[in-house]
């Protein structure tokens, strides 16, 4: 296992509407988690063959200690870097230690 020396954070942000629907107001984002983790890189970055595309996409996995209460929409503040939910988190103990694992990703021009 990881050591958990990374700081994160986890940010929510209220879905609110206007004329263009619903969507989230990052500008009133709260902060619901704040402590030490591990950020790990599960895969290589994915850069499109196409030169039509020129954005690229990271991805990594995020162990936080405890049960978190993660929303899908929630974004993370890891290294001062801003990564966004890519699929729901998965609670699991080790002996009687609780670890929240979830994934995010960044996509980089």
């Amino acid at each position: 296992m990881a050591l958990f020396n990374d700081h994160i954070s986890v940010h929510r942000a209220p879905l609110v509407s206007d004329a263009y629907g619903k969507h989230r107001d990052w500008f009133q984002a709260v902060k619901v988690w704040e402590g030490l983790g591990a950020a790990l890189p599960y895969r290589r970055s994915e850069v499109p063959e196409l030169p039509t595309r020129e954005t690229a996409v990271t991805r990594i996995t995020v162990y936080l200690p405890g049960a978190i209460a993660w929303d899908s929409a929630d974004r993370l503040l890891i290294r001062g870097e801003w990564w966004e939910s890519d699929g729901d988190a998965w609670p699991w103990r080790l002996g009687s230690r609780r670890y929240t694992q979830l994934y995010a990703k960044k996509v980089t021009k």
